[in-house]
């Protein structure tokens, strides 16, 4: 870690959290497992929270982008069998992912519609179901699932809160491990070109924190302006005309943390 590094403050580095925050992982060189947490103390906050992931977005992530696990809704699947889901994927982005069938083809209501597994493998067309956790009946042809990854991709705009993973802690380049914040103050988030009072809540934009709403505002009724999308605060005055886009936010996804 640099001295005076602006992200780090005369802290401490606790848990799992390594010296190297601040550097991204190779994808065979993997530090640690996906998800786990690591945790800092310095004259930013008591309590940074981190989480390990991977980039699969298929570009690099700055430092200081805001980022969102990958979340798809997949239309029209099939399966071969109670342990498999059948249609076209990217092979290896949705190991350990959590699978909902959230629509039955078949009829209203009918197994596995709401059934939920998490995914041991997949290669581009079958995604392999850890074999403890298998839907009731096999899927039939046009079931519809969600996808919640662990993994991580560029933020999209009004991305729930749940799904948000954190503020990137290194340039991280496709398919290499980093850490990202995702509680606590961040002091260098990178900006939607907007203003921003104190206390204005804040919500997913494309790889930026982006306005939900004022700290008086009345907001309500347009896409992302929900309360479930809500990831933070902005601690300070944030104009739009700082060059740099980047400053200091309060993040809070502690309460939706996967």
């Amino acid at each position: 870690m640099a001295a005076l590094d602006v992200l780090f403050r005369d802290g401490g580095l606790l848990a799992k959290a390594y010296s190297d925050l601040l550097q991204s992982d190779g994808d065979t060189r993997r530090r640690d497992d996906e998800g786990q947490i690591a945790w800092t103390r310095d004259r930013f906050g008591a309590m940074r929270l981190y989480t390990y992931r991977k980039n699969v977005s298929g570009s690099a992530f700055a430092l200081g982008d805001l980022t969102s696990r990958k979340f798809e809704v997949e239309t029209n699947q099939t399966g071969t069998a109670t342990g498999t889901v059948v249609g076209t994927f990217v092979a290896d982005d949705f190991v350990n992912a959590m699978a909902i069938v959230h629509d039955d083809a078949g009829g209203a209501g009918a197994a596995p519609e709401g059934e939920a597994s998490i995914v041991a493998g997949n290669t581009a067309t079958v995604q392999t179901l850890e074999t403890d956790l298998p839907w009731s009946v096999a899927l039939a042809s046009g079931d519809d699932v969600t996808f919640l990854s662990p993994k991580v991709i560029d933020s999209i705009a009004d991305d729930p809160c749940f799904v948000v993973c954190g503020v990137a802690m290194a340039a991280a380049a496709d398919d290499e491990w980093s850490w990202f914040q995702f509680q606590g103050v961040h002091p260098a988030a990178n900006h939607a070109a907007s203003s921003f009072i104190s206390g204005s809540a804040l919500k997913s934009g494309t790889k930026v924190v982006a306005l939900y709403g004022d700290a008086t505002a009345v907001v309500g009724g347009t896409a992302g302006t929900g309360i479930g999308y809500v990831i933070g605060y902005q601690i300070a005055i944030h104009t739009s005309d700082v060059v740099t886009l980047k400053s200091p936010v309060m993040m809070s996804l502690l309460p939706t943390y996967n």
